[in-house]
């Protein structure tokens, strides 16, 4: 398990960029301390992007400051103990504006340049450097009304079904798309992922768990391609799971055409239950999922130790697991690790507990 300097960490936006267009790699950022993420991806070479842009801005489950409850205050409520590095949509706007601004300093126009998939606009004046939101729950710490109200209505956004349901019922957007889930019977998963509203070289698919009526442990799959198109184009993905995933339902990866090769899983180290009901599957479950899904890199999410007040905050329990603590209680229960073993494969997987405001570079 590597976790050591050549993680590529940054706590500033501007050196991250930098690097992420010396090396042409995505960088994720890490707007608090729970839940909420920016992934930028560059344009690929030779594909169409509006005029002054070099990045595609995905903004995950957005909830940057106040309380969050679900059905009511006395029911549950949380705040966050670490502030968000961005306290409002418009400071994330300045600084998404700012790293492109820097973006176009440190490269020249490209000739390939035009408008032909301009992002989110109004009349000729572009309003946001998010160029599109992904929803993957419906509750309040994912689905934030007070943060969401902020971004601009013409930005497309992608929800699970409850939550694109709460969101319509706000008329807040435009457009709101449902996640369509990946099929086990069709591998071809490009016709789940696609959309009008996204550029052809990204995708964004729903990962669901047998047997979860509530779909509270499924993952988000952000499919996209970093280099120009051709027939031997690699596919790199985004797995992003908040409360964790049945690690058995990531198997349909494996059987994915064309094939996706899995460059980060969001999964947290906090075990977390309500009564006997386990709400956020924890390291163990992480561990299975990132052998099973084979990713690069392990990024926890999810795991603030938040406020809370209500009802049900007198049932919860949380497990609070470090990696070298999961790590060591495997190897008690393995033994000694070979390097044949599954366990060995975790030496070239790079783990990362991002701070507020802290991005990484992906490689």
């Amino acid at each position: 398990m590597n976790n050591g300097p050549d993680l590529h960490l940054k706590t500033d936006l501007q050196g991250a960029v930098s690097e992420a267009l010396q090396l042409r790699r995505p960088l994720l950022t890490h707007l608090n301390a729970d839940t909420s993420w920016v992934l930028s991806l560059l344009y690929p070479e030779g594909s169409s992007r509006p005029a002054g842009r070099y990045l595609y801005n995905v903004l995950i489950d957005p909830w940057l400051q106040g309380p969050q409850s679900d059905l009511a205050a006395w029911f549950s409520q949380q705040w966050h103990v670490v502030d968000s590095s961005v306290q409002t949509i418009a400071d994330l706007t300045s600084c998404l504006r700012d790293a492109e601004s820097f973006a176009g300093r440190s490269r020249p126009v490209s000739s390939e340049q035009s408008d032909a998939f301009p992002g989110p606009k109004l009349g000729n004046q572009s309003l946001s450097y998010i160029d599109v939101v992904v929803i993957s729950h419906e509750f309040t710490d994912h689905c934030n009304f007070e943060t969401l109200k902020q971004i601009q209505p013409e930005t497309p956004v992608f929800a699970t079904k409850k939550a694109m349901q709460l969101i319509l019922s706000w008329r807040l957007f435009d457009k709101v798309h449902p996640i369509s889930c990946l099929s086990n019977s069709n591998h071809d998963w490009r016709n789940n992922t696609s959309s009008d509203d996204l550029p052809p070289w990204l995708g964004i698919a729903r990962i669901t768990t047998n047997r979860d009526a509530l779909y509270f442990h499924s993952a988000i799959l952000i499919t996209f391609r970093m280099e120009p198109e051709s027939e031997e184009q690699r596919i790199e993905g985004i797995v992003y799971t908040p409360h964790g995933i049945n690690a058995d339902n990531l198997k349909v990866l494996k059987q994915a055409s064309p094939p996706i090769s899995v460059l980060a899983l969001l999964h947290g180290l906090h075990d977390i239950r309500l009564s006997v009901k386990r709400l956020n599957l924890g390291a163990h479950n992480a561990l299975r999922a990132q052998r099973i899904s084979g990713s690069k890199y392990w990024v926890s999410t999810h795991d603030e130790i938040k406020r809370a007040a209500g009802f049900v905050n007198r049932f919860l329990k949380r497990k609070v697991w470090t990696i070298e603590d999961v790590l060591k209680e495997e190897k008690r229960e393995k033994g000694r690790i070979e390097l044949d073993s599954p366990l060995a494969d975790l030496r070239d997987v790079h783990f990362a507990n991002l701070g507020s405001g802290e991005s990484l570079l992906l490689v």
